[in-house]
């Protein structure tokens, strides 16, 4: 951040210190509503007090009263100042010595959350680490002087499919406050939260002791100017699950595949005159039916000798049961595969071959593609009135189509259209080549991992140091003060899936005599990988709450529900923003049914919010109304109830799939995703 010429603050999480540069002699003030509990104290602990003009070495100590907190201010140089007391408190710096080059640095770090311990606030005296707070006090004073300058991230994703190990280097750029300094060649000071120590390479950091309670764990500070950080991708992304559907559930996927296949767009979505959201999500429904009806019929027609590389946890006997049951299933024929194959390819590039009655349109102030939205309706039911740039409702309304015109759930939009690309490239890599680049804008405004691309931005949703991404665009509708927010983990999670999936279907399309398009959409795979990987980490420590032998959970113990609803960057809450129930609060952290939810949830977890959602589902005609019951199932199924799971999914009332909340959802999926959750140990 930037005041003119006078000014500057570089904000960046884990900062131990507030940093404020003050240039051309502009004088620094301190201001707090809040009044002193104890006289402030400067240097070697003298104290002094407030209307008398001092001199202040390197630090100042304030210590105050209704917090009961105690914040240290470090000084790059000695300066002259004085203090009030009337209204609450101020510091006001009179002189320093000026210099043409160096600003002068103040710094001001929280050093004692509970001094006294009478507060009325006893949260912060509770939460307190037990720790040697002379030596974190001494810690913070001897590197005072280094601040993090302009942060890069590098990655080192390796391309090989037998190394899942990818490095993340942040690397802090550390600059002296004060160039005079002879202590540049310390490390810095940062604090790293607990998925960052148990990641962190040692060789490249030491991990201290001085630790805080915070909203995402116990976050201690770590000694280095460098972070590096290992990430296992876990297997990679796959149009399948790691074992075939079970020869138990095949009739019944059989039987649910030969209906939906014939499943068909409105004639509103074939337009274009909708919503990007919802036609997405009817995108990916087709595109599940596709690849699954392509999986049976592949099994069907399979030798029994040899488990194909598609599957990597089956054995023989089980594989051998689904190849012969397949067999001798009635399955969609190749002219119905074909039809459905080419009503997704129309229905996917409506969108990015400019005829879409409600278009795209490319955003200079921010760089990114928003869509233009629509006048009068649309969404999964209805069509819309769609007006012409610059008529756009998106740019005007920040609640149309989600908040789309202001980068709200870009990557939950995007992501659903680019699975369905994938598959349908996948099935034509003719049809994939023809519409690569139109496919890579939506890849280029959600995953962009080029810094040197003049239209738009890097990651756009992702926060690298949390985990995590976040929905919230440049504004957010709920005015919430409590910062960004994400609702649905998994949709975050399924974006970067499809990510993943489409740059491998485009490295086989392209094949590796097409050096630049190969290396792109290898770059794509790379990226989408990790960034899958992060994001899946991260939802099991913030949006999946519970404890196990494997598993800690990162809230406080006053928070006792199994599950977080949204994740905002200071708060986290049960319920979402349509629905205070607990189905809709764990079903939303657990759409769309696709393989990377094997890894994404726990079966634990799964088995102890099973009966919270059945009984917060049971009787609710806003559940199996709008498609929650679909969830579940799978619900159950990943618990380790896989045949009762299957026998609830035949229950499901047809309307149920074509509802708000399950019109993403096909019977022809959930039965798949039940029949190819592994079996769970009793």
């Amino acid at each position: 951040l930037k005041w003119g010429k006078y000014m500057s603050s570089r904000i960046l999480q884990g900062m131990p210190y507030i940093t404020m540069d003050y240039f051309r002699g502009t004088l620094p003030s301190i201001t707090s509503r809040n009044g002193l509990a104890s006289p402030p104290i400067f240097d070697d602990k003298k104290e002094f007090e407030c209307g008398k003009t001092v001199t202040a070495q390197k630090e100042v100590q304030l210590h105050f009263k209704q917090s009961d907190f105690t914040w240290a201010v470090f000084f790059s140089r000695p300066v002259e100042f004085q203090c009030k007391i009337e209204n609450g408190f101020e510091l006001n710096v009179l002189n320093y010595e000026k210099d043409i080059v160096y600003p002068l640095t103040v710094r001001i770090a929280l050093i004692d959350r509970c001094t006294t311990g009478k507060s009325e606030l006893r949260q912060h005296c509770d939460d307190q680490e037990k720790t040697d707070h002379e030596g974190y006090v001494s810690l913070l004073r001897k590197r005072a002087h280094l601040k993090p300058g302009n942060p890069q991230i590098a990655f080192d994703i390796p391309s090989n499919k037998d190394n899942r190990n990818a490095k993340i280097t942040f690397d802090w750029n550390t600059e002296v406050v004060d160039g005079r300094s002879k202590n540049s060649d310390q490390d810095l000071l940062m604090f790293s939260l607990p998925h960052h120590q148990s990641s962190l390479e040692d060789s490249s950091s030491t991990t201290t002791d001085y630790c805080v309670r915070t909203f995402h764990g116990k976050t201690c500070l770590v000694e280095a100017s460098k972070w590096k950080l290992s990430e296992d991708l876990g297997a990679p992304q796959s149009f399948h699950a790691s074992r075939p559907p079970e020869a138990w559930a095949i009739p019944a996927l059989a039987e649910a595949v030969m209906k939906d296949i014939k499943f068909r767009l409105s004639d509103h979505l074939r337009r274009g005159a909708t919503d990007t959201y919802f036609s997405g999500k009817l995108l990916a429904k087709l595109a599940r039916i596709v690849t699954i009806a392509s999986e049976l019929r592949e099994l069907a027609s399979s030798p029994t000798n040899k488990i194909p590389e598609t599957y990597s946890d089956v054995d023989m006997e089980s594989y051998t049961l689904s190849v012969n049951v397949s067999n001798q299933e009635d399955l969609p024929t190749d002219d119905e595969i074909q039809d459905a194959i080419e009503e997704l390819k129309k229905g996917v590039q409506i969108w990015v071959n400019g005829s879409a009655e409600a278009p795209y349109v490319y955003d200079n102030s921010w760089g990114g593609l928003v869509n233009c939205g629509c006048d009068g309706g649309g969404g999964v039911f209805m069509s819309c009135n769609a007006p012409t740039f610059p008529n756009c409702p998106v740019l005007s309304n920040i609640m149309a189509d989600f908040g789309n015109g202001y980068y709200n759930d870009h990557h939950f939009h995007y992501g659903y259209h680019v699975y369905a690309a994938a598959v349908a490239a996948k099935h034509d890599p003719e049809w994939g080549m023809q519409f690569f680049d139109n496919i890579l804008l939506y890849i280029r405004d959600i995953a962009n991992p080029s810094a040197d691309d003049p239209y738009f931005t890097t990651f756009r949703h992702k926060d690298w140091f949390l985990g995590s991404s976040w929905a919230s665009g440049i504004f957010s509708g709920e005015d919430s003060p409590h910062g960004r927010d994400q609702e649905s983990s998994s949709e975050a999670i399924a974006a970067y899936e499809g990510v993943a999936l489409y740059g491998q279907v485009m490295m086989e399309a392209f094949g590796e005599n097409d050096d630049t398009g190969y290396k792109v959409a290898q770059n794509i795979r790379d990226f989408g990988s990790l960034l899958t990987a992060t994001e899946v980490s991260a939802a099991n420590r913030y949006w999946h709450v519970w404890s196990s032998d494997t598993h800690v959970n990162s809230y406080p113990e006053g928070y006792t529900k199994l599950g977080v609803g949204v994740m905002h960057q200071s708060m986290a809450t049960f319920g979402t923003w349509f629905s205070k129930e607990a189905f809709a609060t764990y079903g939303i952290q657990m759409i769309p049914f696709t393989p990377v939810a094997e890894r994404r949830d726990d079966p634990e977890w799964a088995a102890q919010i099973y009966p919270i959602y059945k009984k917060s589902c049971d009787g609710k005609e806003g559940c199996e109304d709008d498609g929650w019951s679909i969830i579940e199932c799978g619900l159950y199924a990943t618990a380790g109830y896989r045949k009762e799971a299957l026998e609830q999914a035949q229950n499901i009332p047809d309307g149920a799939f074509n509802s708000l909340g399950g019109n993403g959802q096909s019977l022809t999926n959930t039965i798949w995703y039940i029949s190819t959750r592994p079996e769970v140990a009793e």
